[in-house]
């Protein structure tokens, strides 16, 4: 994964928020994931329009982060979005 990347939510992902948490369920295979508050945050940023450095800087600015440490985490996060069927990348340089 890149920082330029776009990602997209699947449509063989459905979600439900709890509270400041959300729960993933792939359709496919029935697996389900929990996110904490910020990986949360970055799946509703998730929208085909936002680079991942992008919801970095908005996650960031909203936890007073520096925005390295944040990207660092939505990389791997979003690698993993990608590898589960989750999200999909859909754009990018």
């Amino acid at each position: 994964m890149k920082p330029t990347d776009i990602l997209t939510r699947s449509t063989n992902a459905a979600y439900q928020s709890v509270g400041e948490e959300t729960i993933l369920i792939n359709l496919n295979t029935g697996e389900y994931y929990t996110l904490n508050d910020t990986g949360s945050r970055f799946w509703q940023l998730l929208d085909g329009q936002r680079t991942i450095a992008d919801c970095a800087a908005v996650i960031a600015g909203e936890y007073d982060v520096p925005p390295a440490v944040v990207e660092a985490d939505l990389l791997e996060l979003a690698a993993e979005f990608v590898s589960e069927g989750l999200a999909v990348v859909s754009g990018g340089p």
